[in-house]
């Protein structure tokens, strides 16, 4: 799953290259990124994203107590019943998308609005394809089947570049958009079909009513339903953040994303993989009632988290400029905007342990099948951060906007992991934390030690300005920091951790 998501994140900056190189940064690609907040929003809302986290515990159950063809009529009917629902809500939207695009972004002139109404009509279709997709990448994750999971955002992105560099010189930005379409259709639905057919899954409809299938249901809607309502600042956050930026300077919304993407590298590279491949595990330690286990193994994944997650905050903040110009430049964004993209990218690099380490601690509830706790508090966050985002907004513009993201994301981790420790001491009694709270303090003082290193790095000048000295610099500052944090951890830190972690 790292090297899948790692090659997914590179194809994904290939994709916003391409956007760079032919539309830069200009007020029709903040166009072009604020018309996925409705579609993504209608995704969130149906929990599309999440269909690993609340299907992967129902059916491993049905794996787990050989009841699996009682599980392949839950998964059809599912299917059936929220495919119709994700259908008639893209028809609702599709019917009022004028007065939803002049909500989402109201800062907009009549040009933009125009353009985002036809973008948002060409994306929304693409939201059946990721919820059925979901669904049948969540039941190959409970096989341990992750190979067509892993090819799905590769698809995905190359859908999105082909189609953009063919239809740019005739429709603009919206050939991106045709892009985004055509790749769900390919990646979250052929492939994700041919994934489950494999498994002996069928896809077509059924409306079966027997009683374990509904029982199954039930237990499913209650997992998926305070995730639909929880409204999570992960979710949450670029909703508003696009709203806030709409009504600044042109370009902003268009910085914030391409900074986004960058960040994104660690949180999916790190965060992602290590909760995709962990999550149905412990989802089947929990099932299985190995309560000491599944908080051992979890244990473990934080240690890893904090050995990676602040190495790669410090790299990113420190060396935001010579990484944004390897990334993006050459391309149509000026000076301007690779400095402005670096510094919205210095303020969500403040939040990347936390937006890493909200994937794994979400999952350790959702794995014992507690979905209330973090969506409650997640959308608890959202709403008190509202005010935030407005405050900075208004007093830094759209670096105020990327570090109230960090702040927001911060305080959810924190308040997450006092109840998680909560929930750990009366499932596994006898777990300890000793060892983790003892790595992270001794871990923390090699943390500086790789600051200085970086530090020293930078202090060299190695970057000129140039893409060829900016690569330069950030593979010497990458090298060094990472091959040191490697040495210690496969030496000093052997025995605290109770064996290399890597």
């Amino acid at each position: 799953m790292v090297v899948s998501i790692l090659l997914s994140r590179l194809i994904g900056f290939v994709r916003e290259w391409v956007i760079a190189g032919s539309a830069g940064a200009t007020p029709m690609t903040d166009v072009y990124y604020a018309s996925f907040t409705i579609p993504d929003f209608l995704n969130y809302l149906m929990a599309a994203g999440a269909l690993s986290i609340t299907f992967i515990p129902v059916l491993s159950e049905f794996i787990e107590t050989d009841r699996l063809e009682t599980g392949k009529r839950v998964y059809r009917t599912i299917l059936t019943w929220m495919g119709s629902g994700m259908i008639v809500l893209i028809v609702l939207a599709e019917i009022f998308t004028e007065p939803l695009a002049r909500a989402i972004a109201p800062g907009f002139n009549v040009e933009q609005e125009k353009e985002l109404v036809f973008l948002l009509r060409v994306i929304l279709p693409a939201q059946f394809f990721f919820y059925a997709g979901g669904l049948a990448m969540a039941v190959q994750q409970a096989h341990g089947v992750f190979k067509f999971a892993a090819l799905a955002p590769l698809i995905y992105n190359l859908g999105i570049i082909l189609c953009g560099l063919l239809l740019f010189p005739t429709m603009g930005i919206g050939g991106f958009s045709v892009g985004v379409l055509v790749g769900a259709f390919f990646s979250h639905g052929v492939l994700q079909w041919v994934g489950v057919s494999r498994l002996g899954y069928h896809s077509w409809p059924l409306w079966d009513a027997s009683e374990p299938v509904l029982k199954a249901i039930r237990k499913y809607f209650w997992l998926t339903l305070p995730l639909t309502l929880g409204f999570s600042l992960v979710a949450t956050d670029e909703w508003i953040s696009k709203y806030f930026a709409s009504q600044m300077e042109n370009r902003a919304i268009s910085w914030m994303a391409y900074a986004r993407t960058e960040m994104r590298i660690p949180v999916a590279v790190i965060g992602q993989a290590a909760g995709m491949a962990s999550f149905p595990y412990m989802s089947r330690l929990w099932a299985a009632g190995n309560f000491e286990q599944y908080g051992s193994t979890l244990m473990r994944e934080m240690m890893k988290l904090w050995a990676l997650a602040p190495l790669s905050a410090l790299l990113m903040y420190r060396f935001a400029v010579p990484l944004t110009q390897v990334i993006y430049g050459g391309s149509r964004l000026s000076l301007e905007d690779v400095g402005n993209t670096a510094a919205a990218l210095q303020m969500f690099s403040v939040g990347i342990f936390f937006w890493i380490a909200q994937v794994v601690l979400a999952r350790a509830f959702y794995a014992a099948q507690i979905t209330w706790v973090p969506s409650l508090i997640g959308g608890v966050c959202s709403l008190l951060a509202v005010p935030v985002y407005w405050q900075l907004g208004q007093r830094f513009g759209f670096r105020g906007l990327a570090l109230s993201a960090s702040v927001g994301i911060a305080v959810y981790v924190c308040v997450l992991w006092v109840l998680l420790v909560r929930h750990l001491k009366r499932s596994c009694p006898s777990l300890s934390l000793s060892g983790l709270y003892q790595f992270a303090g001794l871990w923390s003082l090699v943390l500086f030690l790789l600051w200085a290193l970086a530090e020293g790095v930078a202090k060299l000048h190695i970057y000129q300005g140039t893409q060829a000295t900016a690569l330069a610099e950030v593979v010497c500052a990458g090298v060094l920091t990472v091959g040191v944090a490697w040495a210690f951890l496969r030496t000093v830190f052997r025995k605290i951790t109770d064996g290399a972690l890597f």
